[in-house]
């Protein structure tokens, strides 16, 4: 894990997004001075920061600016010219759908740490977004810079507003939210998964900028730069798809099957990757649970089934562990919460 966090692969203009917003807090260049960056270290258009110098320069710009929802600013006053080329395959593209293809084939390109997946769900649509190595203490961060910055994007694509979008977080309300409340689509906290949504029938809205060609060369200079920087197979997404899809459930054996390789080969790549599958998929059961729980009304024990646990009680047990509540605690707590809201 040390190693992948050492590895030069977040484009600079990250960095710099998140010292301008911290000038409008006050912070100058004593923030690139504290996260131990030299003078120089953006002067190059084409440098990269790694995801140890990312993060600390997000975790010290929120200690800096005594803002804890930096995130949020960032992402309100992100746009997509921020992605560089991204942001022009994003422009390119033919079709909001095409252009979630694109972000979803070639994120790691931007933010190595975080994965995407375009999720259906009945008449909704979303933009799934997960951990692809755990990120400490600026998770939260990440995840609302992240989301805000999406959902800046879909009426910038398409022409449309934002008022049929929402955010979804996987954990509690912060008290910070508060501040922003206005400034934000509608947002839904406790819900298991961290999801741009809006209404899947926006998928096939044209995009009054796109060029076939423009767009073709975007990908191919993506393409290129995915295989520069050494991101051509991240086995950590690869297997939080399979898990998070339940394609293949959530044990070992069939994981590696449907990756074509034997357990003994995953638990290897895995390991150099700086994880191991108990805690990939503990992890994807936990944010299962979660999402079910709140979004859906199956009993526990069948919940428990499509887990991939043996009976109720191991399910109610390892819920415990992670939240401290039981599934029926954590239900009742939810739906007390939406009645209050």
């Amino acid at each position: 894990m040390t190693e992948w966090f050492d590895q030069p692969v977040v484009p600079v203009g990250y960095g710099l997004l998140i010292e301008e917003v911290a000038a409008s807090f006050g912070v100058g260049p004593e923030l690139r001075a504290a996260a131990g960056l030299p003078a120089t270290a953006f002067a190059d258009p084409q440098g990269r920061l790694t995801p140890l110098q990312a993060g600390h320069l997000l975790r010290l710009g929120m200690d800096l600016t005594g803002e804890p929802g930096l995130g949020y600013e960032i992402g309100l006053r992100s746009t997509v010219t921020s992605h560089g080329v991204m942001g022009f395959g994003l422009l390119t593209s033919a079709t909001l759908r095409e252009a979630i293809e694109l972000g979803v084939e070639y994120s790691a390109v931007r933010l190595p740490m975080l994965t995407l997946g375009l999720v259906l769900d009945g008449d909704q649509a979303a933009v799934d977004v997960r951990e692809t190595r755990p990120v400490g203490d600026v998770r939260q961060c990440l995840f609302e810079l992240f989301l805000t910055g999406l959902a800046r994007m879909t009426p910038v694509l398409t022409g449309h507003g934002q008022h049929d979008v929402e955010l979804w977080f996987d954990g509690p309300e912060p008290e910070h939210f508060a501040r922003y409340r206005a400034r934000l689509p509608p947002v839904r906290f406790g819900t298991g998964v961290n999801q741009v949504r809006f209404p899947v029938g926006r998928l096939e809205e044209p995009i009054d900028t796109a060029n076939a060609l423009a767009a073709r060369v975007a990908q191919a200079e993506l393409a290129e730069e995915r295989c520069r920087i050494g991101l051509t197979d991240d086995v950590v997404a690869r297997v939080q798809a399979l898990l998070g899809s339940r394609a293949a459930g959530f044990g070992l054996d069939a994981v590696a099957a449907a990756m074509h390789m034997s357990t003994r080969t995953l638990k290897r790549r895995l390991h150099a990757a700086g994880t191991t599958f108990h805690d990939l998929s503990t992890d994807a059961r936990r944010t299962e649970a979660l999402h079910l729980l709140r979004g859906s009304a199956l009993a526990v024990d069948e919940i428990a089934r499509l887990l991939g646990y043996a009976d109720a009680s191991s399910f109610v047990r390892a819920f415990k562990r992670w939240t401290g509540r039981t599934p029926g605690g954590y239900r009742r707590a939810i739906g007390s919460a939406e009645r209050y809201r």
